[in-house]
């Protein structure tokens, strides 16, 4: 069970990071902002104390639950379709309790230290708590929901540096690259639905050059090129392909037996995004 877990890791962690917002509640300025909208449209006349309760009972009640006919019984009349749907909430305008983030950190750190076999202080249930809460924190410009597993990533490495800095480097790449490469391994079995297509990409004579090059670089069991631009790439299907670049040529440098023994698998993911990239374009192009 702890293996087929593991192997679904990026899915499991991007959905329950994403549920905590089921069980949040407004935060004082969305409440106070329900509150004005109901006032204005004479949906309510008491006071913001009262209202406050009213949302508090209808927010702990199951998301399944949260219907508009649920909060109308709190109102002097049904509110329009419209209004209802401000009551969304997301990680900027909900407050997602300690209990909640502690218990998806609590998952995560038993599920990384018991498929790694390790203790390391980058998984620690005090780096992943901090690192789950800031992204039910965010900024102004940070994402406020859909949270996916790069999203993830990226506020556990700004953590792991603010606490530790670079002291931790070797084994916190170590541990991110594993799971890279589960996410593409992922990505791969969900394209492979056919529900689901491969994304229109037209490639200028530059991409098709490197994405060749790489082809040819992995045929012949070689370092693969890195992308000849300094921005980078800036389609997702080349970003994606950057990335399981980067992970094949950390396979060769490493003696970490998951990047050895995934090497292959991750030739053939590689093999394949060039080959439908460059058709692709092809198609277009004729």
């Amino acid at each position: 069970m702890v293996k087929e877990l593991w192997g679904s890791f990026p899915r499991l962690i991007e959905r329950n990071i994403n549920a905590l917002i089921d069980e949040a509640f407004p935060c004082p300025v969305k409440a106070f902002h329900l509150y004005k909208e109901c006032r204005r449209e004479d949906l309510w006349q008491g006071n913001y104390e009262s209202f406050s309760k009213c949302l508090e009972e209808f927010f702990a009640k199951p998301k399944s639950a949260r219907r508009k006919s649920a909060f109308d019984q709190y109102l002097r009349k049904p509110m329009q379709p419209g209004i209802f749907s401000g009551f969304q909430l997301d990680f900027r305008t909900g407050v997602v309790s300690d209990k909640s983030i502690y218990d998806v950190a609590s998952w995560a750190h038993h599920l990384i230290r018991v498929s790694r076999k390790t203790v390391s202080v980058v998984i620690s249930l005090e780096v992943l708590s901090r690192t789950i809460r800031s992204i039910a924190n965010p900024g102004p410009l940070e994402k406020a929901e859909n949270i996916e597993f790069d999203d993830f990533c990226s506020a556990w490495k700004k953590t792991v540096f603010k606490i530790f800095g670079k002291k931790h480097d070797a084994e916190f790449s170590s541990i991110l690259a594993e799971l890279h490469l589960i996410n593409i391994e992922l990505k791969e079995v969900e394209r492979s639905s056919p529900k689901l297509v491969f994304p229109t990409i037209y490639l200028t004579q530059t991409e098709v050059d490197w994405t060749i090059a790489i082809k040819h670089a992995i045929e012949n069991n070689r370092h693969a090129p890195k992308y000849p631009l300094s921005r980078g790439p800036q389609k997702q299907a080349l970003v994606d392909l950057e990335r399981a670049v980067m992970l094949y040529n950390l396979s060769f440098s490493t003696t970490m037996d998951e990047l050895i023994k995934h090497r292959e698998n991750i030739r053939t993911t590689i093999r394949y995004r060039c080959d439908q990239l460059v058709l692709i374009t092809d198609q277009i192009a004729g």
